[in-house]
Formats: C-alpha cells, structure tokens, sequence
C-alpha cells in the first residue's frame, strides 16, 4: 500500500502544479480560447478533446516502453500528472 502512495505521489503534485500554472497563464494569454479558435471547437469540447488527446499520448508511451524505452515509472506518472493537470485546467477555465 505505502509503495503505491510513493509511486501516486509525483503524480499528484505535478497534477497540481501544472494545473495551476496553467490557470494562471491562461487568465494573462488566454491559451484555451486562442486553442478553441484555431481548432473550431466550443469551449465545453475542448476539455474532451485534451483528455482523448492525454490518452492517446499515454498509451503511444505505455507501447515504446513496452517494446523500445525503459522509463521508470515516477516519470511515467509525472508525465501523466502534467497532462492530466493542463486537461483538468482547461475545464475550469471559461
């Protein structure tokens, strides 16, 4: 059990600190509407987007990993952190 909390930990925080750096860089540049426009898509789809996206990028790594890299699994879990976070931030922007 405590080596699952150790292995959930990078995770959590990079979610955290992502997720507020992007909320504050979204309120100075506006990244989510300027993403919304180039890409036509409403406001409330975007954050679905992002997550199909994160998941899809996830398991093109789960595959390398598997087959060419060997990446331990803090990075794995930092990195999904950091995406999961940007994903969860653009839903609570509006």
């Amino acid at each position: 059990m405590n080596d699952f909390l150790y292995k959930l930990l990078p995770m959590i925080l990079s979610l955290m600190i992502s997720q507020i750096i992007y909320m504050k860089s979204d309120k100075k540049y506006n990244i989510t509407n300027k993403i919304s426009l180039k890409l036509h898509i409403k406001q409330e789809w975007m954050a679905f987007l992002f997550f199909c996206f994160t998941f899809v990028i996830m398991f093109i790594i789960v595959i390398l990993n598997i087959y060419v890299l060997n990446i331990p699994s803090a990075v794995y879990f930092t990195l999904g952190g950091i995406l999961t976070g940007i994903a969860v931030g653009m839903k609570h922007t509006k």
